[in-house]
């Protein structure tokens, strides 16, 4: 299975508003189905829409007190196996997209996009 996060906003068109971000940055390719990178000018990419199951996240808790509630925000999967990388696109799409952007690592961390640390970031 691919290392990944999961990227959670308010924004009901989330997918649609990654894809149009990164749409403009030469090293992703837009389809219907997500975004990608083949690894030859960026880490080998998918970011992809996921159906967000409020049963997945009965327990959870997060240490980010202005974080809303998992369950009533947009999903998507960010496969990648570089926390380097992850940290970048998290930065590029927190400066640009309208609604905060929370990914949530393999640990059950929460990471606002903007301050993703790649040294401490676990990717599942």
């Amino acid at each position: 299975m691919p290392r990944s996060v999961i990227v959670l906003s308010k924004d009901p068109n989330l997918a649609e508003n990654v894809g149009a971000r990164l749409r403009s940055d030469s090293r992703f390719v837009v389809t219907d189905a997500g975004v990608h990178c083949d690894g030859s000018s960026a880490p080998l990419t998918n970011i992809y829409p996921t159906e967000m199951i409020p049963t997945e996240w009965d327990g959870w808790t997060s240490e980010e007190r202005e974080m809303p509630d998992p369950t009533t925000m947009s999903a998507l999967i960010f496969e990648c196996r570089s926390p380097s990388w992850v940290a970048e696109v998290g930065a590029m799409l927190a400066q640009d997209l309208k609604n905060p952007l929370w990914f949530v690592d393999s640990s059950d961390k929460a990471w606002p996009a903007a301050r993703i640390d790649p040294e401490r970031i676990s990717l599942s």
